[in-house]
């Protein structure tokens, strides 16, 4: 009975020395941006990320055009959700007379009873912080909807993750941008 119970204990230790050297070796091979990277490097994706920013208000604003081609609206907010890391990351109401946050997916909902929104991207502010996989990116937004003029300031979680894409019968690492929550400044 007593060489079971040693057994028992001896299975178990090993299963929690396996699962701690586990875990060390996948945050060993996990790399931040800033090691992956040189800093120019880094830096080079970090403005070309401004252009996803850009991209996404270029899709809101044509999303609120009158006459809009049906299949074309749905590829639109096709696109738009395919920007961000889920459906449920927060951006700037643009319909909303003050500025709050609400889903990117609820956002698109309301664009398409919107009237028509012009919306300018300005004042790209340098990025201050990395994170593990992110950075932030400030921006300030000027909107005029139906003669009324706002301009919200924001700043936008920017994640550059690697993801596995299929090329063929070949497998390859690719970093990807992803929009994440965007805060009111």
């Amino acid at each position: 009975m007593r060489s079971w119970l040693v057994g028992i204990v001896f299975l178990w230790g090993a299963s929690v020395w396996s699962q701690a050297a586990t875990e060390s070796m996948k945050t060993a091979k996990e790399q931040s941006l800033q090691q992956v990277f040189a800093a120019p490097v880094l830096q080079a994706y970090q403005e070309n990320s401004d252009v996803k920013i850009q991209e996404l208000f270029f899709y809101l604003q044509q999303l609120t055009q009158p006459g809009l081609d049906p299949s074309l609206r749905n590829e639109m907010e096709t696109a738009c959700l395919a920007l961000f890391v889920n459906e449920e990351s927060l951006v700037v109401d643009l319909t909303s007379p003050t500025p709050t946050l609400i889903p990117i997916a609820k956002l698109l909902q309301k664009l398409a009873q919107a009237a028509p929104i012009q919306i300018t991207v300005s004042a790209l502010v340098k990025y201050k912080t990395v994170t593990y996989h992110s950075w932030k990116s400030g921006f300030t937004i000027s909107c005029i909807q139906n003669e009324r003029t706002w301009e919200c300031a924001l700043t936008q979680e920017v994640y550059f993750q690697l993801l596995p894409q299929q090329f063929g019968a070949n497998q390859q690492q690719t970093y990807q941008y992803r929009l994440g929550a965007m805060e009111l400044r």
